[in-house]
């Protein structure tokens, strides 16, 4: 039996083979046609009113013909397990192997050393673009500092122009101050020329400065006098004094 089964199983893999290079030595594609194309019923419709009582007749297969139809099964399923037995052997010798296992390891080393120098001229790029970047930013930062350095001497020297006016204001205007100098001066003045800033208004808009002051005289109340003449009589005395 493990004969039949070798010599079954290297005819199968002759099969394959041969079929294999029938494959590769065609250079055109392989296509079937289709000659003809029966519509059928879809499956949503009943069955058909004829054949809705017919009975199919079961086949009758002799008893030999059903002896080899076994056999032949049992060939082909006994090859076919063969074949996969084989593919399963040689992809766990292809995953599992030690000749396998090191091979995918300096494959591993070999990506990863890739890897690690791609990455370093990645980070080669980068850094000179940083840097260009950086030169640009330090340059604009230079520029902007110089800009703020700048106006800030320019603030600076309104703001001492502004105290150097006020301080001459300050000092034009000491010398009015009263110091233990001129203190007595300063008295007397202030007694010989009393100022007086109070005032009240009544109900008919008079004004009434100082504490006891009177009211203007209105025009009405003025009354011209003898002595001195008026402004129309001057003119025409000027007029005839002229003529």
């Amino acid at each position: 039996m493990s004969r039949f089964v070798t010599n079954s199983f290297q005819l199968c893999v002759a099969q394959l083979k041969i079929s294999s290079q029938t494959l590769v030595s065609r250079k055109s594609p392989c296509i079937q046609c289709i000659r003809c194309y029966r519509p059928r019923k879809p499956f949503w419709l009943p069955m058909a009113k004829s054949k809705m009582f017919r009975i199919p007749k079961k086949p009758n297969i002799p008893v030999e013909e059903d002896v080899e139809l076994s056999r032949l099964y049992n060939v082909w399923r006994t090859n076919i397990k063969s074949i996969q037995h084989h593919f399963k052997e040689q992809l766990r010798a292809q995953t599992t192997g030690i000749e396998v296992i090191e091979e995918r390891r300096q494959r591993a080393l070999e990506h990863h050393a890739n890897c690690v120098r791609e990455n370093e001229l990645w980070n080669a790029e980068v850094a000179k673009l940083r840097e260009e970047r950086q030169a640009r930013e330090a340059a604009i930062r230079e520029k902007e500092i110089q800009a703020a350095l700048a106006e800030h001497e320019r603030e600076q020297k309104i703001l001492m122009e502004q105290i150097d006016a006020s301080i001459r204001r300050e000092k034009e205007a000491a010398k009015s101050y009263i110091t233990p100098e001129n203190i007595d001066e300063a008295i007397e003045n202030a007694l010989s020329n009393v100022m007086d800033h109070n005032f009240c208004i009544d109900l008919e808009g008079n004004i009434f400065k100082g504490r006891y002051g009177k009211p203007p005289p209105s025009p009405s109340d003025m009354k011209p006098s003898l002595s001195q003449p008026s402004t129309e009589r001057q003119d025409a005395q000027a007029k005839e004094a002229s003529n």
